[in-house]
This record gives C-alpha cells, sequence and structure tokens, in this order.
C-alpha cells in the first residue's frame, strides 16, 4: 500500500497506548483479508489480481496488475449477466473515477458508489468503455454472504454482576460489549483472551475501551469496544473472560464460534508507553 500518513498524539497521564497500523491481521494461515471472492479473468493488458469481499460494501484487491494502456478504462460493475455498457463506475481506491493508471502488485479497497452493495452486483470487471472492452473480470457467486459483524452468545458471570445485553463481533479483532455491566468489586480483574477449553490464567490482556490495562473499574449498562492486541485475532482465540488473578476466577466468559464471517482488520495494536501513532495507509 502506498500514501502512509502519520499522526502522533501525546496525551497527559495515560501509561499505556497503542500504535495503530492500517495492515491485515494474522491468523495461522497467513493475513486474514476478507471473504475470497476468486482471481480475476485475465484478457488483455496484463489484468491479474486477487478480490476479496471486506464487507457489503468493499472489495479488497490484491497483488493487482494492469499496464494502464487502456483509452477510457475504469474499475466498473454491474447486475447484466455479463460485463459490458449496462454498468457503472467503481471509484479506485482514492476515491476518484478517473481512467485508470497503471497497477503494479498493489493492494487496496475499493468502495462500491451509492451505497451499492456486493450483493447488488454480478461482476466486477476492468472494462474500456470506449472500446466496450473487458480486460479482466470476476463474477459473484450466486448467494455470496460478504462478512458482517457476527452477534454471539451473551457474557453472563455468577458473580460480581456481570451481564451484557449481547456481544457482538465487529471485525478480526474487535469486540463490542452491550450493556456491560460489571460491579467493579474484584481485585486485579482484566478483560483477558486465550486459548483452550475454558479462560485460565494464561491468556492475555486485552486493554479497556479508552486503551488503559489497569484493573477493571465498575461499569453499568455500558456499551463498549474492545480491541484484541498484537497479532491475535478473533480466529486464533477460544474465549473471551473477565478473568481475575487476585483469586485466579473466571468471573464470567463467552466461547468464541469457529471461523466467523467477519470482516478482516484493518488494525494492530502494539502496546507502548506515552503516545499513540496512527499511520493510514490508503
Amino acid at each position: 500500500m502506498s500514501d502512509i500518513q502519520f499522526a502522533t498524539l501525546k496525551i497527559p497521564n495515560m501509561f499505556t497506548l497503542f500504535i495503530y497500523f492500517l495492515i491485515f491481521s494474522q491468523d495461522d494461515e497467513g493475513p486474514y483479508k476478507g471473504k475470497f471472492i476468486g482471481k480475476l479473468n485475465s484478457y488483455h493488458h496484463q489484468v491479474s489480481g486477487d478480490v476479496y469481499a471486506v464487507d457489503k460494501y468493499t472489495l479488497l484487491l490484491t497483488s493487482f496488475n494492469y499496464d494502464g494502456n487502456g483509452a477510457d478504462t475504469f474499475f466498473w460493475a454491474g447486475a447484466a449477466n455479463r460485463p459490458g455498457p449496462q454498468g457503472f463506475i467503481v471509484p479506485d481506491s482514492r476515491g476518484k473515477t478517473n481512467v485508470l493508471d497503471r497497477y503494479f502488485n498493489k493492494d487496496f479497497t475499493l468502495v462500491l458508489p451509492e451505497k451499492k452493495k456486493i450483493t447488488d452486483i454480478k461482476w466486477f470487471a476492468i472494462y474500456d468503455i470506449w472500446s466496450q472492452n473487458t480486460f479482466g473480470d470476476i463474477y459473484i457467486p450466486e448467494e455470496f454472504e460478504p462478512p458482517v459483524a457476527q452477534k454471539v452468545s451473551q457474557l453472563t458471570g455468577k458473580t460480581n454482576s456481570i451481564s451484557t445485553i449481547s456481544i457482538e463481533i465487529l471485525d478480526a479483532k474487535q469486540i463490542k460489549l452491550i450493556g456491560f455491566t460489571y460491579d467493579g468489586k474484584a481485585k486485579d480483574a482484566y478483560f483477558w483472551v486465550g486459548v483452550g477449553a475454558q479462560p485460565v490464567s494464561k491468556g492475555f490482556k486485552v486493554p479497556d475501551e479508552y486503551g488503559y490495562l489497569d484493573s477493571l473499574k465498575a461499569y453499568k449498562n455500558k456499551t463498549i469496544i474492545l480491541e484484541i492486541p498484537g497479532d491475535l485475532t478473533i480466529f486464533n482465540i477460544d474465549w473471551f473472560s473477565i478473568f481475575d488473578h487476585d483469586t485466579n476466577t473466571n468471573l464470567g466468559s463467552i466461547i468464541i464460534p469457529e471461523a466467523l464471517n467477519v470482516p478482516p482488520s484493518l488494525v494492530k495494536v502494539t502496546i507502548i508507553k506515552g503516545l499513540t501513532i496512527a499511520m493510514i495507509c490508503k
């Protein structure tokens, strides 16, 4: 990716903060990039690449190539049976609708215009309007289901008044607790993730909604979003817990279902001290 932008923020009195990188989350089989649609069919002008669905509206192209020699060529999509004049321009990775330049082994996302969904189209193409030639294309499978946030079981604890209205896995790294309640009375309790059949003391702290790693305060019917740190994702953990290390007790937990069809995360969280750096890749 290119055009990296940096934003540095210093926040007083915060001992533990994060670096945010827009990169793909990692699982055991390599980067999780979303739901694979397929490889581009290549007809002309050295078009090639892989296509993924990031969410309902967004395509990810990886290792994309195009020689840039088309006269009036655009990213193009439509609902007709095959690529042709009946379609619409998909803005490029910068949101522009200019004639396409040369691409060499590029990774980038494309958002369908006017809130159109991937399920509204039958194909995506690299198409030359003037010559009405398709240089490369891919067809969206019937009944294709793009990644979306997934609801999982509620978090209910036997002690410390722990409960939630619901829990959503927003993407490969984000967990949303809706209506979260906890009395805050455990001495050394944290948001906690790990592997295995049930929560144990061996695991990883998850920062709270503000980025702190302090023992948890009380919550009353709060909705919060938590970011799983490091290279961890929902694909390489088995459970999420409120765990008290003082008593070595699981206060409340959920099991993470396998193979959730959620969007990829474009964020890596690294714990540091004193500042937050945001690196935005377009």
